[in-house]
């Protein structure tokens, strides 16, 4: 492989999908990092951005917000951000990108670009493997590898070395929270990743009777479920920040946890790659795919026939309501 000199890697979304990355970018800088140093860029919905702001791997965060550009047919505002942000693309002059998204607006992004290396998965939906030099082809199109290992694997492409321990160095803003304090996330993205909310407060309760503080985490749209939580009989002392916290304090939250204890959702693969000890519900995904990296012994789930559905809906729901407070508070007892 050539010297490269600027390299850019596109993932956009999600929360938990941006967090799995890291480690690429972290090996990205251990391969590029000495000498005369490439820079390395990252092209991410400004939602995410916390997650990359002040990396000792990223020189520049490229924002990439959607939703806005989508208007640019219609819209003149959108349009001259959409223009701005291609001729932005084709001014830093890329000696390589890494299509991290697999999609066919990252697919077209990465051929705006016109780097010499453009790397992708082989396996890319919506036609975007067309537009790259070089195709990371994966046994089962890595159905059996974890997401930071599938990640890692476009590195390689670049001369990385995915075998080496994985690191995250997510960037930490403390957040004021007293210490030994056990975060509980009891949404997520899906209904159907979702774990019962009665069940989550009595683990809740079984923290608060230890004597634990108990804080709750959550987007905007989940601040409804934590204040039902919170009124739920011996929950009153549980300390509701869902909603209430910008990303980069979310990020200080989960970085002060002494636990986290969370549905499959982006915010527990931050509380992963921030190095805590998690324990993890889940039900429609699949843990080989998507499971928390190093921890899959801290997973709890109810086997059923229909494992994984990877469905948003379900009439049954019957891999989520199988797993009991048992089985959870058995994993919280031994990360203690």
């Amino acid at each position: 492989m050539q010297t490269l000199g600027r390299i850019l890697i596109i993932k956009p979304t999600a929360l938990g999908d941006v967090a799995t990355t890291l480690p690429l970018l972290c090996d990205l800088k251990t391969a590029y990092g000495g000498g005369a140093a490439a820079q390395i860029d990252w092209l991410v919905h400004p939602a995410y951005a916390a997650l990359l702001e002040g990396h000792d791997a990223i020189g520049e965060v490229i924002a990439f917000d959607r939703k806005k550009l989508a208007a640019w047919w219609y819209r003149p505002t959108a349009f001259r951000a959409f223009v701005k942000l291609f001729k932005t693309l084709r001014e830093k002059k890329y000696d390589a990108v890494i299509d991290a998204q697999g999609l066919f607006r990252s697919g077209f992004l990465t051929w705006i670009t016109k780097a010499k290396v453009r790397v992708g998965f082989a396996h890319a939906r919506e036609g975007a493997s067309l537009v790259y030099t070089h195709k990371v082809a994966l046994p089962e199109r890595g159905k059996r590898m974890v997401a930071v290992d599938r990640m890692r694997a476009l590195g390689t492409v670049l001369g990385t070395n995915s075998e080496e321990r994985a690191e995250f160095r997510v960037p930490v803003k403390t957040y004021d929270i007293p210490d030994g304090y056990i975060v509980v996330i009891p949404g997520a993205r899906w209904d159907t990743k979702r774990w019962s909310l009665e069940r989550f407060a009595e683990v809740a309760r079984r923290l608060i009777a230890q004597g634990r503080s108990v804080v709750l985490l959550g987007s905007p749209d989940e601040r409804a479920i934590c204040e039902e939580l919170g009124r739920m009989d011996g929950c009153g002392e549980v300390i509701n920040l869902a909603g209430q916290t910008s990303m980069a304090q979310m990020i200080g939250a989960l970085a002060g946890a002494e636990l986290v204890v969370a549905n499959d959702s982006g915010p527990l693969h931050v509380a992963v790659a921030l190095g805590k000890r998690i324990v993890a519900i889940y039900g429609p995904t699949s843990p080989e795919f998507v499971g928390p990296y190093g921890q899959m012994e801290n997973v709890v789930r109810h086997e059923v026939a229909c494992h994984p559905c990877r469905q948003r809906t379900c009439d049954h729901h019957a891999c989520m309501k199988k797993v009991t407070v048992e089985m959870v508070w058995e994993k919280v007892k031994r990360s203690f």
